[in-house]
């Protein structure tokens, strides 16, 4: 199985420069196929062949190449009953909006209502179960730890003080995002992807 992603992989990567960020994040994951599971390989590589199939159904640009590509009738017919068992339906199911992305710097799930942090003076704000966002964490940052479910940064690595303290704690962190202290809004229910290293918003209305 993770030999034949191998081989698949190339030809995945080809279309990432003409899809949304968020959506190339699951062919750029497959990279590191060592780091993953195979369970969340698994699932990993089936949403990046779905996500693909959506994008060429909408006529995007890669639309022209999936048509004329030799894709299997098989595969197409069984993305089109994934498709169909998947509806939309506003009155039970909540809604997604890509957020952010960054790195993973611990893997893990994590939803919750976010609580956008600028200075260590309003740590208070923080409550349990709160996902944590800010711009980079410092050592006052500790006394937060065991509250929150998952951590979010503007700045950093994968060996700065947030994921450090991330991995310490076992808290679902995603670093480096640029912009996640104006992406999300205090009070916002969001889930990370950590598997994709994206943050997405959940609207619930």
């Amino acid at each position: 199985m993770r030999e034949a992603i191998a081989l698949t992989t190339p030809v995945l990567e080809v279309f990432i420069e003409h899809i949304p960020a968020y959506k190339s994040s699951y062919i750029k994951v497959l990279g590191r196929q060592e780091q993953l599971t195979s369970f969340d390989l698994i699932m990993c590589f089936d949403r990046a062949i779905y996500e693909l199939h959506l994008y060429a159904t909408l006529g995007k640009a890669i639309g022209k190449y999936a048509n004329e590509a030799p894709w299997s009738k098989e595969l197409r017919v069984l993305l089109n009953e994934r498709q169909e068992i998947e509806p939309a339906d506003n009155s039970v199911s909540v809604g997604e909006l890509f957020l952010t992305s960054g790195k993973v710097a611990c893997s893990g799930h994590a939803e919750g209502t976010a609580a956008v942090i600028l200075s260590k003076d309003e740590l208070g704000n923080v409550k349990q179960g709160d996902i944590l966002v800010t711009t980079m964490t410092t050592p006052d940052f500790i006394e937060v730890a065991s509250l929150i479910a998952g951590l979010v940064t503007d700045r950093g690595g994968i060996v700065c003080h947030a994921a450090i303290l991330a991995r310490e704690f076992n808290i679902p962190c995603i670093v480096g995002c640029g912009n996640a202290t104006e992406a999300v809004t205090s009070g916002q229910k969001i889930r990370i992807d950590t598997i994709s290293g994206i943050v997405l918003g959940c609207d619930d209305e």
